[in-house]
């Protein structure tokens, strides 16, 4: 699917590269910046008024950022030699970086405003928030640094039996999770079935409670929201598993908004690429859309994949978690709470192809 260029970042999009020199005279690239949070205040013209007040606010907050483990600096697409100068007018404990004369900027880093804007970055160069400069600068730089310390983190410690899955924080924001909750709760919704074996050998889909306890509401291809998720899944899904696995993905599944209950919700012990209908997925996904700040958290409801650990996954509000099909997982029983989720399966070229037999065979290639 080709989609077309947005003409600025958003939440959840990655950062393309961008380098040029900061004020000290070093070379500054986003290459050397990954595995670190960053701030970035774009300028696209140094002398815009708001900055000053903006190089003042994040600067008297410096160290907070830096508790934080993040990074301040201010990227203009002046040359390198107004920068020096600038820097001098102006100091500032934020880091100024002027791009390279053959840098074509705005156009790059997918900034088109004449006011200053602010990109919260992870440390894997993917924008946490986008943070417009209309504000005092002192609250632009505050909710900055609210927004640094709600970003996930781990403490380091010995990996000894890692599952292979791959987690990307903010592939929705919180007001679309929001929306796609509203969806779910209008209604309407199925009770999910599980895949059984029968004892002639043959799967057939039924309900089954002890397998699994979850209610969903099918996205269908003309639903309104539909373009929009497929849309997301392409620009932010697809090239992550295309750099982190090198696998091709080319088509989404249906997707459905589940709702696992509280006092019960879950999915036990299973694997995505059976029954041999459903063979044709590649890698499974979730993401969490449940709201977590207004009192709607659930408690339970992890994610487990058996195999390599018991360890837990749960994601933060609009984080997805990939993985193979192949792998077995399980959702644990949700205590307390409602947990709501988008799931979806990806595939590749020869997939579709997989599906495409199935279907013409008559069989099902939607079971869940």
């Amino acid at each position: 699917m080709q989609l077309p260029e947005q003409s600025k970042l958003l939440t959840g999009d990655r950062v393309p590269p961008y380098l040029g020199f900061t004020d000290k005279g070093a070379l500054y690239t986003s290459e050397n910046q990954t595995g670190r949070t960053v701030v970035l205040i774009l300028a696209k013209n140094i002398n815009a008024p708001e900055l000053p007040p903006l190089l003042d606010a994040f600067s008297s907050l410096t160290d907070d950022f830096a508790a934080a483990e993040a990074d301040v600096v201010a990227l203009t697409g002046e040359k390198v030699e107004m920068v020096f100068e600038y820097s001098l007018a102006h100091p500032s404990r934020i880091s100024l970086v002027g791009t390279l004369n053959h840098f074509n900027f705005p156009r790059h880093i997918g900034f088109d405003s004449k006011q200053p804007v602010i990109l919260v970055i992870d440390r894997n160069m993917r924008v946490a928030e986008r943070i417009e400069t209309s504000a005092p600068a002192t609250d632009v730089a505050a909710q900055a640094l609210k927004v640094v310390r709600r970003l996930p983190t781990e403490a380091v410690r010995d990996i000894v039996l890692p599952a292979p899955v791959l987690i990307l924080p903010n592939v929705f924001d919180r007001a679309f999770c929001k929306e796609l909750v509203e969806v779910h709760k209008a209604g309407p919704t199925f009770e999910s079935s599980a895949v059984v074996m029968g004892g002639d050998g043959e799967t057939r889909i039924k309900i089954k409670p002890e397998t699994k306890i979850r209610q969903d509401f099918l996205i269908k291809r003309e639903h309104p929201l539909y373009p929009k998720i497929t849309g997301i899944m392409m620009n932010r899904v697809v090239p992550e598993i295309k750099r982190c696995f090198q696998a091709e993905m080319t088509n989404t599944d249906i997707f459905l908004i589940a709702k696992y209950p509280g006092g019960g919700g879950h999915f036990d012990r299973h694997r995505d690429d059976r029954p041999k209908s459903v063979a044709f997925r590649r890698f499974a996904l979730s993401i969490n859309i449940t709201d977590d700040t207004s009192g709607e958290g659930f408690e339970g409801g992890f994610i487990r994949l058996p195999e390599f650990n018991m360890h837990h996954y749960r994601t933060p509000t609009g984080a997805a978690i990939i993985f193979s099909v192949a792998l077995m997982h399980e959702i644990t029983p949700v205590i307390k709470g409602d947990r709501y989720v988008l799931v979806t399966h990806l595939f590749d070229a020869q997939g579709e192809i997989e599906r495409q037999a199935v279907e013409e065979k008559g069989g099902d290639t939607t079971a869940y």
